[in-house]
């Protein structure tokens, strides 16, 4: 929804009356125009409109949407995510990502939108492009000459992270971390940095060098200081926790490593769990046979 179209969905649910909401100053016009889209509205008149709802501006603005070709976009993307053989939803979006790969120079949210569509539907669309090592150079690049990481640069070095080389990924987390103004920031665009290093982690313990695995946990455990979002709290504390198990092969930390795909599969996020499993059993295998350890053997499928 828009503006107009949110205020008038709150006050009404408020058993509000339009004239209830015109500010002493203006016409009694004034805010008909408003909730009908007709007049732009100032900043300060909405938050004395806000302030007559008795609503707080971060949630009025989950109800409301500035930039609704986004929204749209985020909305197609995550269907097809779940739905990738419904053909109407794959072709409006791949209408989208042909238009964007043709477009030579993009900015910061169509790139964010063309790499987000490449990394992932690459594998269950033939007709979308793997990222190449000219498309990593050119995100590189752009997220190097990066002053202030807002939402899109966040997002789009989530979702290209694990593509970088070694020495990339370390420059890059250095520009992008510690958050600035963490705590004034939005939920997604926490969500995304928070994934970013979630996502590197796990990245840093396949390829063996635990040295910068360590070093990405601590930055990771430095951030979310309200435990506002415990899921990453809870996939980071895993991600500590089969580091542990690699390094050292304690049964406490294997336990509890079964405690959190056991979480997992309680809240019903099986995929989820599976792929835990998954993770798991290829970077523990070693373990299985070297110590006999008893709380991965039978926990863990056949793929």
């Amino acid at each position: 929804m828009n503006i107009g179209d949110s205020l008038r969905f709150i006050r009404t649910k408020k058993n509000i009356k339009q004239k209830e909401m015109i500010p002493d100053h203006h016409d009694s016009s004034t805010y008909s125009r408003i909730e009908n889209n007709q007049r732009i509205i100032k900043i300060d008149d909405l938050e004395a409109i806000l302030l007559k709802l008795n609503i707080q501006a971060d949630e009025f603005f989950t109800y409301t949407s500035l930039d609704r070709e986004y929204e749209k976009f985020a909305s197609l993307y995550f269907y097809c995510a779940n739905h990738p053989n419904n053909q109407s939803t794959k072709k409006q979006l791949l209408d989208i990502y042909f238009k964007l790969k043709k477009k030579s120079h993009k900015n910061i949210k169509e790139m964010s939108n063309y790499y987000s569509i490449k990394t992932f539907f690459h594998r269950v669309w033939k007709e979308v492009d793997g990222i190449s090592k000219e498309d990593i150079e050119i995100i590189y690049n752009e997220l190097s000459n990066v002053k202030y990481f807002f939402g899109f640069e966040y997002k789009l070095l989530s979702n290209t992270i694990t593509f970088f080389s070694t020495d990339q990924a370390k420059h890059l987390i250095q520009k992008a971390y510690p958050i600035e103004n963490e705590r004034q920031r939005d939920y997604t665009t926490k969500k995304f940095a928070y994934n970013t290093l979630i996502n590197l982690i796990s990245i840093t313990l396949h390829r063996k060098e635990y040295n910068l695995t360590r070093k990405y946990i601590n930055i990771a455990k430095d951030l979310d200081k309200t435990n506002s979002n415990y899921s990453f709290r809870m996939n980071l504390k895993y991600l500590e926790n089969l580091t542990n198990w690699i390094e050292t092969g304690e049964p406490k930390y294997m336990q509890q490593i079964t405690n959190f795909i056991t979480i997992l599969e309680d809240i019903g996020d099986l995929e989820h769990a599976k792929n835990v499993k998954d993770e798991v059993k290829n970077l523990t295998h070693h373990k299985d046979i070297d110590s006999k350890a008893p709380y991965s053997v039978g926990l863990l499928k056949e793929s």
